[in-house]
């Protein structure tokens, strides 16, 4: 039996195969070991298509020939007492059948054996080719045995155990420590706006109130102030010289509305009387001092012509008759004047001076008119003018006072004093943060200057302190008042300060950011701890106690329903996994919480695939495609 068995090893790890082992040891009939395996051999075989079974490499039937030889040559050696003994083996295998292991892992390993003899030739050829020099001189049974040792073998899923923990989700930040009381001291001028520095307190000094911080140069000042002393007095003689003449100007202005309205009156009257009355009047009158010396010189003409003939009658001495003849011919040559004259006067009179009293009467009109418009206007708008101007002087006097008490009390920002007992920190704070100090130190030095509406210096105290920090819109949501926070200095990683968020803003500000402040636990706090210094800021948003937390890798997602969760777990007496839903919480890193569906001692199937789905949806994707 011992010799049986060793003999069959010993060609099995020769590459001899299966069956020719057995014709060798003449154990095909006899031994139950060989006859399964040459029974799963020769089912094996049926399943093969019949050009598989035809086609044999020379190779392969080279070897066959050669463990044929081995085979018999081994069978002659035994005797018949082994033949027996063989027997006696197959008796004892046959009552061996109840050991299924043991069968199961021969079955096994012939099973790979024959395989690796049956393979397609198209999978010899691709063999071949993959062979390395050298290789082509080992039989089959090595060359499968090499190969069975190379091929990787199939891993088995792995599981993961559903384990609780504690769960502790912070929010991180840089923050500030911000002093809780603190006072600007601001440059405010109202009129003032030139100051040279003289002298001014170092930054982060000690100062108790009432302590000169900032010391300006005052000379420009003075100067200005004596300037507007002097403008004032002109202005205010001049508003009483205005208020003085303002009401004799009214009245005057009102006597020169008065008379332009009578002169207008008068020319307009005048003008209408020529009109209607003088002026046909004048022509007559030329008319009739011009018949009058016609009539006048014909009647000196005739009494002259009588005169002629009475002479001539002789009834009158040569004397006589000279003296009268002398004064009729005188008379006649004065009618005659008269008559020229008068009609040179008619002809001016109608052609020159009734026309030129028309057009001057007319001219006077519109000229009276003018001097009322201009009456008229300077009591409407002319009085109004000099009441705005006398207003305006008025104004100007107030201004001018303002002026100067708000450069009076400018005189007292000369001088900077501190308002209250404190550190003196340069310039102004924001979010906590010093932002101006590099500025205004370049400021605060001897005859430099200082711009007007700026904060010069903050008057802080040190105690007690409160952090100043800032989250994103991804971590909003998750911060709230009363949350727990922890202040790690930078100065100090070792001390820790506990906190609590008091309030979070509710609108964004520079960079997008939200403002959170947090209050610093009732506690002793380090002297060196001053404001403007900076930490790092833990704000606990979420802990829970033995939280049940797997892998963020383990949860698959439903491809109907995205919003479905699922994980494949592993259940007893059951071979396939199966799908079971859960409702997640927070994460965190890359571990998930798990609120509903699963406990702790789950197991989960990594990498298992939910077949049901997957098959649903590859029918859909069949109809898909049919339609």
């Amino acid at each position: 039996m011992i010799r049986w068995l060793s003999t069959f090893i010993v060609l099995l790890f020769a590459g001899v195969n299966g069956n020719a082992a057995a014709d060798a040891l003449g154990l095909i009939a006899v031994s139950p070991v060989t006859a399964a395996a040459v029974g799963l051999q020769e089912s094996e075989e049926a399943e093969d298509d019949d050009e598989e079974e035809e086609q044999e490499t020379e190779g392969e039937k080279e070897g066959k020939d050669e463990d044929a030889d081995e085979s018999k040559d081994e069978a002659k050696k035994p005797d018949d007492a082994d033949a027996e003994e063989a027997k006696d083996e197959t008796k004892s295998a046959d009552e061996a059948k109840d050991d299924a292991k043991s069968e199961d892992d021969e079955k096994a390993e012939k099973s790979k054996l024959t395989k690796a003899d049956e393979k397609k030739p198209e999978d010899k050829k691709s063999e071949k080719m993959d062979q390395k020099p050298g290789d082509e001189d080992k039989p089959a049974d090595e060359k499968s045995a090499d190969e069975k040792k190379k091929a990787p073998e199939k891993k088995k899923p792995e599981i993961v155990k559903v384990r609780t923990k504690n769960l502790k989700i912070e929010v991180e930040a840089e923050g500030v420590f911000v002093a809780e009381e603190s006072e600007e001291v601001a440059l405010r001028p109202e009129e003032w706006t030139t100051f040279k520095v003289l002298e001014a307190v170092p930054h982060g000094k000690r100062v108790r109130k009432g302590d000169v911080l900032v010391k300006f140069d005052d000379k420009d000042l003075e100067e200005a102030l004596a300037e507007k002393s002097l403008a004032q007095r002109l202005g205010e003689l001049a508003l009483m010289e205005a208020e003085e003449e303002f009401p004799r100007l009214e009245k005057a202005i009102a006597l020169n509305y008065d008379q332009a309205k009578r002169e207008y009156d008068q020319a307009n009257d005048e003008y209408a009387r020529f009109q209607k009355t003088m002026r046909e009047m004048s022509e007559k009158l030329a008319e009739y001092y011009l018949k009058s010396a016609e009539q006048d010189f014909e009647s000196a003409q005739e009494e002259l012509d009588q005169l002629v003939k009475m002479y001539e009658a002789d009834e009158l001495t040569e004397e006589t008759e000279e003296i009268v003849l002398r004064r009729q011919k005188f008379q006649v040559e004065a009618a005659k004047f008269f008559v020229d004259y008068s009609k040179i006067n008619h002809d001016y009179t109608m052609n020159v001076s009734i026309p030129r009293r028309d057009e001057m009467l007319k001219t006077a009109v519109e000229l009276a008119k003018i001097e009322f418009d201009r009456a008229k206007m300077a009591k409407s708008l002319g009085m109004n003018k000099k009441r705005y101007e006398l207003q305006s002087l008025r104004e100007t006097r107030a201004r001018s006072l303002e002026n100067h008490a708000k450069l009076e009390a400018n005189r007292a920002l000369m001088t900077l004093k501190s308002p209250a007992d404190g550190i003196a920190y340069y310039g102004r704070q924001v979010n906590g943060r010093w932002i101006e100090v590099g500025s205004m130190e370049q400021k605060l030095i001897p005859f430099g200057a200082v711009s007007p509406n700026s904060v010069v210096m903050t008057i802080v105290k040190d105690r007690p302190l409160y952090v100043e920090t800032s989250i994103g819109e991804k971590e909003l949501p998750t911060v709230k008042s009363n949350q727990v926070a922890i202040i790690v200095p930078a100065a100090d990683v070792e001390v820790e300060l506990k906190g609590s968020v008091d309030d979070v803003a509710d609108v964004p500000g520079s960079g997008n950011k939200f403002a959170v402040r947090i209050e610093l636990k009732a506690g002793k706090t380090p002297d060196w701890l001053m404001p403007g210094m900076t930490g790092k800021t833990k704000i606990t948003t979420y802990d829970v106690k033995n939280a049940v937390v797997i892998a963020a890798d383990l949860v698959q997602t439903d491809e109907e329903n995205p919003k479905k969760k699922y994980v494949m777990v592993q259940i007893e007496d059951e071979e396939k996994p199966v799908r079971r839903e859960i409702k997640l919480g927070k994460s965190k890193d890359k571990e998930v919480e798990v609120l509903k569906g699963l406990k702790k001692g789950d197991e989960i199937v990594k990498g298992a695939k939910d077949e049901e789905a997957e098959d649903d949806v590859e029918e859909a994707d069949a109809e898909a495609e049919k339609k």
